[in-house]
């Protein structure tokens, strides 16, 4: 028995973003996935969970790869059968936050991690890329 795609699957275009890393970028950048959420056919606790995640991963690649470099910061989410798959790419250099730096903040990795069922991080002289997929129920 051969499996193909609903037709609405087939259907949802992938969502793709090239954004300057910028901070006042983020709000944008967010309400557009959003928007592509809310077109596909996920469940809305996990469009907020999706949007929640790929935006800390956004952050990251603006205040700890890029710091006003003037890079860019790539998002790209597919639809499948069983996950939403996101990738976000940045081509800037990592640089570890401020031990002295507010306390209250430097949890995005631990909520992307908890967020995605599938979660990787790499980084290279090239960049990083997070790596997360979302089950659909």
């Amino acid at each position: 028995m051969t499996t193909h795609p609903s037709r609405q699957q087939s259907a949802v275009k992938p969502f793709e973003i090239e954004f300057s890393a910028d901070a006042a970028r983020l709000a944008e950048v967010r309400h557009a996935l959003q928007a592509w959420l809310a077109e596909v056919p996920v469940d809305p606790n996990a469009a907020y969970d999706i949007a929640l995640a790929v935006g800390e991963a956004c952050t990251n690649a603006v205040e700890h790869g890029h710091r006003g470099d003037g890079g860019t910061v790539r998002i790209t989410a597919v639809l499948t059968e069983t996950h939403v798959h996101t990738v976000v790419t940045d081509k800037g250099r990592w640089t570890a936050p401020d031990p002295d730096s507010d306390q209250s903040r430097g949890r995005g990795m631990d909520i992307m991690r908890a967020l995605s069922s599938e979660f990787e991080v790499s980084t290279s002289a090239a960049g990083t890329v997070v790596d997360m997929r979302f089950a659909r129920p």
